[in-house]
């Protein structure tokens, strides 16, 4: 994970890996995941940093801490984070995107057409 010169604070930036690492796959619901050493030592921040993210993802129920054994992505965890990557889609991107399709000149049938080329369609 690299740290990017962003204004997004840098615990949002290592909470967002997280999301990540959940919805790939990598950290699977029930798993243990890095400790808050490990990732701090990982990514090259104070161990605090990655405390706050982890607080940030706790409260949004994608992961939990089993005392005395760590940070685990919790069953519901990937469901949680897909339902917040949704709706960040839905209220903030998909309005940007579609701005610029129209900025663009971009209709609904090129769109398609650059999304689902033909030989995409052809092998489904």
């Amino acid at each position: 994970m690299d740290i990017q010169e962003t204004s997004q604070g840098i615990y949002r930036q290592i909470a967002e890996f997280g999301i990540e690492q959940v919805l790939s796959g990598v950290w699977a619901g029930g798993e243990r995941i890095p400790s808050v050493r490990q990732l701090a030592a990982e990514v090259g921040v104070n161990p605090n940093t990655v405390m706050h993210a982890y607080d940030y993802l706790k409260s949004l129920e994608i992961i939990e801490t089993q005392r005395g054994k760590g940070f685990f992505v919790t069953e519901a965890g990937r469901n949680a984070a897909v339902q917040l990557r949704r709706q960040t889609f839905l209220e903030e991107e998909l309005p940007r995107l579609r701005k610029n399709l129209e900025l663009l000149e971009i209709d609904a049938k090129e769109l398609h057409e650059l999304l689902f080329p033909p030989s995409i369609t052809n092998q489904l």
